[in-house]
């Protein structure tokens, strides 16, 4: 691929100028004139948004009822610390001693909230767990978390999601308690199948991990299962790349998401640059460009997102089988639809009536929040009735 396929399209969220567009009652080729001369996008990313905006559309409208929210929970955990990661999370090593206590918190941050949804009127859509690695808690630890979320957001989900992302954190005991809390969605992630970089990247698993979890997912019954590839680790190939894909598409999951490696300041990558290489932007825009023709045999895009320093400037791309979208991403990415954060590094957005957005974050270490929940809540009711009020 050359040029720039993005023209000077430089936001996270491109899909949302499409959907203003579909706002306005326009049909593809005038809303592609119109970014096209705006910012000189190509008529290839274009059909692309197209395609994920025409997916993404019913669940905006499913989700726009204002007493509608979405709740996402930061577990700021994980066994190790990965090359390219930049999310809110603490070795097990260093802090793994705060996670009773944290666990703990969150409880009573959870009742906190549905105490305040019950006083607004207000019900929960979906509930994405992420973080870190939600499954780097203990089983009964989970079990509460999940437990406390049932009690105190009643009523049917349209969705539950839990990341388990890395394979070493899951045992039976786990699978165990994500099938008593009904869990529709789970992220198993590889990131690549070959095990000389998952060492690189500090994963403490090997590519065979990656099957065993899939197969006891399938085992409990977990009816969605997400799986997330890079494209663009230090030292793989093209042909690396393909094989990663292949082998994921042979467990057949539902969801598949392609992340593009990206250069991100908070990262250990950023620290240690000088000890890796990176694929050109050419050779990026190729391995990306073969596996999304892998996927696009049987799965479809359904949301999207840039980075800044992504190779090839480039984007990565949620996929899906027809019917098993994950409704939290779509809701995340469009920024249409309320949704609460709670635990560690978590943000909570709040969609004014013209779609702009009052954004609250809480503290990214484990230890500012459990100093600082009480103070979370207040501010969480403050800026709650501000919405319901409007």
């Amino acid at each position: 691929m050359t040029g720039k396929p993005w023209g000077k399209l430089e936001g996270v969220r491109p899909s949302k100028l499409v959907h203003k567009l579909l706002d306005d009652g326009l049909d593809y080729w005038p809303a592609f004139n119109k970014l096209n001369a705006k910012y000189g996008i190509s008529e290839e990313k274009f059909s692309l948004l197209w395609r994920v905006a025409a997916v993404e559309r019913p669940v905006l409208i499913e989700s726009s009822d204002p007493r509608l929210f979405s709740v996402y929970v930061g577990i700021p955990f994980c066994p190790s610390r990965c090359l390219y990661c930049s999310f809110p999370s603490h070795s097990l090593h260093e802090l793994g001693a705060l996670r009773s206590r944290f666990t703990d918190t969150l409880v009573k941050e959870i009742e906190s909230l549905g105490k305040l949804a019950e006083k607004m009127g207000m019900r929960a859509y979906s509930v994405y767990l992420g973080g870190g690695t939600p499954t780097a808690l203990m089983p009964d630890e989970l079990d509460s978390v999940l437990g406390a979320l049932s009690a105190a957001l009643p009523g049917q989900w349209r969705e539950l999601t839990v990341e388990a992302g890395r394979p070493d954190t899951l045992s039976s005991e786990h699978f165990d308690v994500l099938k008593k809390h009904k869990t529709g969605r789970i992220s198993i992630n590889p990131q690549t199948m070959h095990a000389k970089t998952l060492e690189a990247m500090g994963r403490c698993h090997s590519p065979g991990d990656v099957v065993a979890a899939v197969e006891d997912a399938r085992r409990v019954g977990l009816p969605v299962i997400n799986m997330d590839l890079i494209i663009g680790l230090p030292g793989e190939n093209d042909a690396m790349t393909a094989e990663t894909a292949r082998r994921v598409l042979e467990m057949k999951p539902e969801n598949i998401t392609i992340h593009v490696f990206s250069r991100k300041r908070a990262s250990r990558f950023n620290e240690e640059r000088d000890s890796f290489v990176l694929p050109s932007p050419q050779e990026a825009s190729a391995m990306h460009r073969a596996v999304t023709s892998l996927l696009d045999a049987s799965y479809h895009p359904y949301y999207l997102y840039r980075q800044r320093e992504i190779l090839g400037g480039l984007e990565n791309i949620g996929y899906s089988l027809p019917g098993r979208e994950c409704v939290y991403n779509v809701a995340m990415i469009e920024e249409r639809h309320n949704i609460i954060g709670l635990g560690c590094g978590a943000t909570s957005k709040y969609v004014n009536p013209d779609f702009t957005l009052t954004n609250k974050s809480s503290p990214r270490d484990v230890r500012l929040y459990l100093e600082r929940v009480q103070q979370l809540a207040k501010i969480r009711e403050k800026e709650i009735s501000l919405v319901m009020e409007t």
